[in-house]
């Protein structure tokens, strides 16, 4: 991403969705799968969006950061993702639209921290809610929730790459450096950071190497 062009938010999320294992990325037959079964998951959105705000409000460093505005405004946010979801209508616009969340993650000044949160909580909540539903003959729960995982990791690596790529695109804009240089300078720094954070946890004297 050059500082001087438009971001190419389709582009990013095609190359973000490239990188994703296809075992698990969100596929054409999860994509059905929700289809199939849209009423049901249409039924548990009221469900969805009171315990989805209800987490967040009860945790005041998320609160703090996620209050902003009527909280009716931001459910109807949630509602409507979730009623595009579960329609299974997967398209371009909808996965760069989850791309297009981690850059307005960056001004919102919500932390990659907090959405793999609440990501996690929807996954466990909808497999906790779905242990307990009468399922269509046929169904697996289990089925749906494993679509579920899979749609939860491909929106997760679109938001957060795409917080990542776009906060560099910001800091290039701003400097004016090319983005080659702004990496070299970067990398120097990062090898002091690394200095200091293998000393500072003794890694130095044992020689324990760091996880890639």
């Amino acid at each position: 991403m050059a500082g001087d062009h438009k971001i190419q938010l389709f582009e990013l999320t095609r190359q973000i969705l490239e990188k994703i294992p296809p075992a698990q990325r969100f596929s054409a037959q999860d994509a059905a799968l929700f289809a199939a079964h849209r009423d049901l998951l249409c039924g548990l959105e009221d469900e969805l969006v009171q315990g989805f705000y209800d987490t967040i409000d009860s945790h005041a460093p998320m609160h703090a950061v996620i209050s902003h505005g009527a909280r009716s405004e931001r459910e109807n946010t949630l509602r409507h993702w979730w009623q595009r979801t579960t329609r299974g209508e997967f398209d371009d616009q909808y996965w760069a639209w989850q791309a297009l969340i981690g850059l307005a993650h960056i001004k919102s000044g919500v932390k990659n921290q907090m959405m793999l949160v609440m990501w996690n909580w929807t996954t466990a909540w909808l497999r906790q809610r779905l242990a307990h539903t009468d399922t269509p003959a046929g169904l697996q729960a289990a089925q749906l929730v494993e679509s579920f995982e899979r749609l939860a990791l491909t929106a997760q690596c679109l938001t957060a790459e795409s917080y990542t790529e776009n906060y560099l695109e910001t800091v290039t804009r701003i400097t004016g450096f090319k983005p080659a240089l702004l990496q070299r300078m970067a990398s120097t720094e990062i090898d002091r950071l690394l200095a200091e954070a293998r000393q500072e946890l003794g890694l130095v004297q044992t020689g324990a190497a760091v996880p890639a």
